[in-house]
């Protein structure tokens, strides 16, 4: 069974309580990650935490729930908004076709919208499959490619042109990105030695591989100096293959 990761933010400590009592015994799937009891408190957490699926009441003190959603250009998470309104603020809800919950809440209706949040969540990450299939579909073979890297809540989608290096740790693989941030990655690295061929990265060794179009240096004792001034050793057995298959081709070129 998949689990979606939650947030709770609604200024009542009861009502936090109460969804975190009745989400773990009739939604066992959603895991809820923390809660917060105000605006501030819950952009912050949202960021940190990057939840799937957000409960999210409407009034508390320095701001609305409404005024949280404001501060995000993008809003990559589903919203159940949990409200005691039963007025013209219920009748935007219902006109926008948003999920939300009256306090109390009942059970059947929290049920209920997290299983539609759910689908919602599924067609999410559909589409964002499907569009980096088509953006890898007019960037065949080449670096501009962007590859899809699990890790162990979520999906990185980044350009292989981005990619430095990658380097096994235990049975993850940590990927080393221009920008200077490293990615962990569920996946071991004889996984991006397969998903990396033919896209210019060698593997100089059993933990080791680099993208040759980032190599600055190579030093004979058997090391290469990528463009982050990471020193990446080229174990023996690999020197001929690294010197007919990179060194040739920088020559060549």
């Amino acid at each position: 069974m998949k689990n979606y990761r939650a947030l709770i933010i609604d200024d009542e400590p009861k009502i936090r309580k109460v969804l975190q009592i009745k989400l773990e015994q009739y939604c066992s799937e959603i895991i809820v990650q923390d809660t917060a009891a105000n605006i501030v408190e819950g952009f912050e957490k949202i960021n940190t935490l990057k939840p799937n699926l957000i409960f999210l009441d409407i009034s508390m003190p320095g701001g609305t729930g409404f005024d949280l959603l404001d501060k995000f250009e993008t809003i990559d998470f589903e919203v159940i908004f949990v409200t005691g309104f039963n007025d013209y603020v219920l009748d935007a809800l219902k006109v926008s076709a948003v999920d939300y919950l009256l306090k109390p809440v009942i059970t059947e209706d929290l049920i209920a919208a997290v299983a539609k949040a759910k689908e919602r969540i599924e067609d999410r990450e559909k589409v964002e499959k499907y569009s980096l299939l088509k953006h890898n579909l007019d960037h065949l073979g080449d670096q501009e490619t962007k590859l899809a890297i699990p890790g162990a809540n979520a999906y990185d989608f980044v350009k292989i042109s981005d990619i430095i290096r990658c380097e096994g740790w235990q049975k993850y693989t940590k990927i080393y990105l221009t920008d200077g941030s490293c990615i962990v990655s569920s996946y071991n690295i004889g996984m991006f030695k397969n998903m990396l061929e033919g896209y210019a990265f060698f593997s100089t060794h059993k933990s080791h591989l680099i993208n040759t179009k980032l190599i600055i240096r190579y030093l004979k004792e058997g090391t290469v100096v990528m463009s982050d001034d990471s020193n990446v050793p080229v174990s023996r057995r690999k020197r001929d293959e690294f010197t007919d298959q990179v060194l040739k081709g920088f020559l060549l070129n």
